[in-house]
C-alpha cells in the first residue's frame, strides 16, 4: 500500500480555517491569519496555510516565500486556483452553441493541467509529511518545470479573456513566474534533484 497523503483532523482544520479566513476581506487576510495563530505554527503547518493563500492569489496578496517549502506550497495553491478558474470558464463559455468543455481538445488540455496540479500537490504533501530533502527537490523541480506551461494552457483555454490584464488569471501566472525565479528556474532545480538522487543512500 502506498503512502496516505490524506490530511488528519488537525491538518484539515488548519486548511479549513485558513480557507475561511482568506475568503473574507483580502486586505485584512494576513492580520486575521496571524490573530488566529495560523502563522505561528511549525513550518509544515504554515505551508498548509500558504497552499490556501496561493489558491486565492487572484484576490489575496501573497508575501514572498522564505523557503523552498513555502515556495512549493504557494505554487501548489496557485496552480490549483488557476485550474479552478479555468475549469469554471470552459464549463460556461460556449462555441457553436456548446460549452467548450464538451470539445475533446479542450477537455484534454484541462485534463493535462489537472495532472500537473494534482502531481504538484502530492509532491508538496510528500515533502511536508516526510520532511525529506529529496521529496522537496522533486516538488520544486515539478513546480519550475511543469507549472509555467500549465498556466499557458489555462490562458489559451480562456481565449481573448486570458489576455486581459485585469482578469484574475494573470495574478496566478505572475505568482508562478515569481516562484520559478525564486527557485532558480527549471534547469537549476533539476540539477539539485539530480544531486539528491545520486547521493541518496540505498
Amino acid at each position: 500500500m502506498g503512502p496516505d497523503f490524506r490530511p488528519d483532523e488537525r491538518e484539515a482544520a488548519i486548511s479549513g480555517l485558513a480557507a475561511e479566513i482568506l475568503a473574507g476581506d483580502p486586505d485584512k487576510a494576513w492580520a486575521a491569519l496571524r490573530t488566529a495563530g495560523l502563522l505561528d505554527l511549525p513550518e509544515r503547518d504554515v505551508a498548509l496555510v500558504l497552499i490556501e493563500a496561493g489558491r486565492r492569489a487572484d484576490r489575496v496578496t501573497v508575501p514572498p516565500p522564505e523557503s523552498v517549502l513555502a515556495a512549493c506550497a504557494i505554487g501548489d495553491g496557485a496552480v490549483a486556483g488557476a485550474l479552478e478558474l479555468t475549469t469554471a470558464h470552459v464549463r460556461t463559455r460556449e462555441q457553436f452553441g456548446r460549452p467548450i468543455a464538451t470539445f475533446q481538445a479542450a477537455a484534454q488540455q484541462i485534463a493535462d493541467v489537472y495532472v500537473v496540479a494534482r502531481t504538484l500537490h502530492l509532491a508538496t504533501l510528500a515533502a511536508l509529511w516526510r520532511e525529506d530533502e529529496t521529496e522537496l527537490a522533486v516538488a520544486a523541480q515539478w513546480l519550475t518545470t511543469e507549472a509555467p506551461p500549465a498556466l499557458r494552457t489555462c490562458h489559451h483555454l480562456h481565449g481573448g479573456l486570458g489576455l486581459a490584464a485585469d482578469y484574475p488569471l494573470h495574478r496566478y501566472t505572475a505568482l508562478v513566474r515569481d516562484l520559478v525565479r525564486y527557485l532558480g528556474g527549471a534547469e537549476h532545480r533539476l540539477g539539485i534533484l539530480g544531486g539528491h538522487v545520486v547521493h541518496r543512500p540505498d
